[in-house]
């Protein structure tokens, strides 16, 4: 079972990192339609990870019970994961999606705690 974690892990790093490039080189074509309930779970197991760390028991619990909810099994959560991976064409989506997700978490949090938006820096 460890083993499958650490591979599960491994997929959400490289996703994590297309990710970092995705933001450093954009794209212009309109993107193919991408399945949000994926992207919530994808997040929610990103989020999970930050708090709890990647090999908690805890962690593990958690990242289950996500799972379980969403209707995946690790295997077929890592299918689509790597699948994604895979199509050159749902990758960009896939990524804009999972930051416009985490994007509007960090509002709610921030609206929760009455910060309001953030503003922008000005750039001299």
């Amino acid at each position: 079972m460890q083993v499958a974690w650490h591979t599960l892990r491994c997929t959400l790093w490289a996703l994590g990192c297309a990710a970092l490039l995705f933001l450093a080189t954009g794209c212009e074509k309109k993107d193919p339609s991408v399945d949000q309930k994926f992207v919530n779970t994808y997040v929610d197991m990103l989020v999970v990870e930050s708090i709890y760390g990647k090999t908690t028991p805890s962690a593990m619990v958690r990242r289950q019970e996500i799972l379980k909810k969403a209707g995946y099994t690790r295997e077929s959560f890592l299918k689509k994961s790597n699948d994604i991976l895979d199509d050159k064409n749902m990758w960009v989506p896939f990524q804009k999606a999972v930051i416009a997700r985490l994007d509007s978490l960090i509002e709610e949090g921030n609206k929760s705690k009455g910060e309001g938006p953030r503003r922008k820096r000005r750039e001299d």
